[in-house]
């Protein structure tokens, strides 16, 4: 592999002098422990992440609604130093009304104005409430986005859009008046249309779709590939017009940053594994999170227990958000917890009705599908994450039957559940500000919110402990049925073996894909599960020859 197959950040600029633009679609700084110690345990005054793309030369990024899981005053101060443009045409200040940042941003390459603006989505509102309250607004992406394209395409030869948004269809919660969640197909049929959407959010690729001439591209998440957007204008009389948009995806597995590129990540990396190899407790045997998704398993229910402990309820909800995790047998660390809870929610407890239980777990249920042959399969509009398990009741999942009519034999402490009667429960903040489209949690009272976060109660629970043993968490309280719809879904959910991993916290690269993820032998290190969510992307520029 030669020089510029292994380096394409370095190869692109070389190949294509002055005609570079390289932008990001937000998420950039949450996801792994490297980005919570930078955010919460020890920030500094130039953040590590923002060090890197400074060093990279990024020309301008939108925020992504993970962006404002620490914090608005943590958001402000990781991105004063950013020599990038941030731009956002939806966020404004509060009480003030101002934009938060710079609504748009025109850059010149070769003589060709790149007007870039950005948008995220209002889904901030709900799953940040707490933090975002009294101090941002996110506007709907529908109300600012006409008047501000109108604008930049008169500033600009070639518009560019950046939204953390999802292509379309229905949301994860219920609007709430805040505005839908996934709208970036919409950009397409304004009066005035950007020329290229470089969208996030949704995790899912695009190497170049196109909606009424409006080019669609995205990178898939994780670093695992670069965006490239290969852009030909040619002059006319009044300007420059677009002659194509051709799209291309580059693989990044195996990849490594050039040497020495990065020497100052060096010890803010140091930092971080010092602090994830910290020892919490010692488990008697694994904890595997393998078959959390198709039967109760002693690291759900722990998870669960923690929470209802904390709040006093008589039910807890989590999701298994990556089936390959799990406490290991011996010392546990806090990169292994890190890799079970990677998210920054905070914990909650509510009261709901018995009815508004089996719409619940009705609603994780749809996670699964079965042909007509009765192999199992998971929905593909409906990811791992929204997948809730409830520890405290007594339920089967049916898959035999009809989507709506799986859960059988709900019962809480001993007792059938009654429709009318009330229940408490702990779950998440992202679940109970409606977060995955559980609409049945809608209106539940909130009887329980301290802002703690559930991966620092975990953390807090297994200092106490010392010792954890698996054997004291068998709750045997719900499974898949039939039997045979049980088989299909453990061995869909058990992922292969495989020799080798992405050792995410030793690389920088899982912050955006313009860092290229490195992946190492399982025994040179163990898993650090969680990565912010991947949006960056390459455009290239170059003028047509004259027809």
């Amino acid at each position: 592999m030669g020089s510029s197959a292994r380096r394409p950040i370095d190869s692109l600029r070389a190949a294509y002098p002055g005609e570079v633009v390289l932008v990001d679609a937000g998420d950039l700084l949450q996801g792994d422990p490297f980005a919570t110690y930078y955010a919460q345990v020890a920030p500094q005054d130039l953040n590590p992440i923002v060090d890197v793309m400074n060093q990279l030369a990024y020309d301008a990024a939108t925020p992504g609604n993970h962006d404002f899981n620490f914090g608005v005053a943590a958001l402000r101060a990781a991105l004063r130093r950013a020599s990038f443009r941030v731009v956002s045409a939806n966020l404004v200040d509060e009480p003030a009304g101002d934009p938060m940042f710079a609504t748009q941003t025109v850059l010149v390459r070769k003589g060709i104005r790149v007007g870039i603006t950005g948008f995220t989505t209002p889904g901030v509102m709900i799953w940040d409430r707490n933090n975002v309250k009294g101090q941002v607004q996110v506007d709907r992406i529908g109300t600012a986005a006409p008047g501000e394209i109108a604008r930049l395409r008169k500033e600009s030869d070639f518009t560019i859009a950046l939204v953390h948004s999802g292509m379309d269809g229905p949301g994860s919660y219920d609007t709430l008046g805040v505005g839908p969640e996934d709208v970036a197909a919409s950009l397409a049929s304004m009066p005035e249309r950007p020329d290229l959407v470089v969208v996030g959010h949704s995790h899912r690729e695009m190497r170049d779709s196109v909606l009424n001439g409006v080019h669609f591209i995205q990178p898939k998440p994780y670093a695992q590939t670069l965006a490239v957007a290969h852009v030909d204008l040619l002059r006319t009389g009044t300007g420059w017009r677009v002659v194509r948009v051709r799209g291309e995806s580059i693989p990044l597995a195996g990849y490594e940053p050039p040497p020495g590129r990065f020497r100052r990540i060096a010890e803010p990396q140091d930092a971080v594994r010092i602090w994830v190899s910290t020892p919490l407790a010692v488990a008697t045997a694994s904890m595997p999170a393998a078959d959390g998704r198709v039967e109760a398993t002693p690291l759900v229910t722990w998870i669960n227990e923690v929470e209802r402990r904390q709040a006093g309820t008589d039910l807890a909800s989590t999701a298994v958000f990556d089936p390959r995790g799990g406490l290991p047998a011996g010392e546990i660390r806090l990169a292994d917890v890190a890799g079970v809870y990677p998210y920054e929610n905070t914990l909650r407890g509510i009261r709901i009705t018995g009815a508004q239980l089996q719409a619940y777990l009705e609603q994780s249920a749809r996670y699964y599908v079965v042909d007509s042959t009765g192999r199992v399969g998971t929905n593909p509009a409906i990811p791992g994450y929204n997948f809730d398990i409830v520890t405290g009741a007594d339920y089967v999942l049916d898959l035999s039957q009809p989507v709506g009519s799986r859960v059988k034999g709900l019962r809480v402490n001993g007792r059938d559940v009654v429709p009318s009667e009330t229940y408490t429960m702990a779950l998440n903040s992202y679940r109970q500000e409606g977060g995955g489209g559980f609409e049945s949690l809608r209106g539940s009272t909130v009887i329980y919110d301290r802002n703690e976060g559930v991966r620092d109660l975990l953390v807090a629970d297994l200092k106490r402990r010392g010792q954890i043993d698996p054997n004291q968490f068998q709750a045997h309280n719900w499974r898949l049925a039939p039997p045979a719809a049980l088989a299909s879904a453990r061995a869909l959910t058990r992922p292969p073996a495989r020799d080798t991993i992405l050792l995410r916290l030793l690389t920088i690269n899982d912050f955006h894909g313009a860092l290229e993820p490195r992946v190492y032998p399982w025994s040179e290190g163990r898993k650090v599960g969680g990565a912010a969510w991947v949006k960056s992307t390459w455009i290239r520029w170059r003028r047509a020859a004259p027809a």
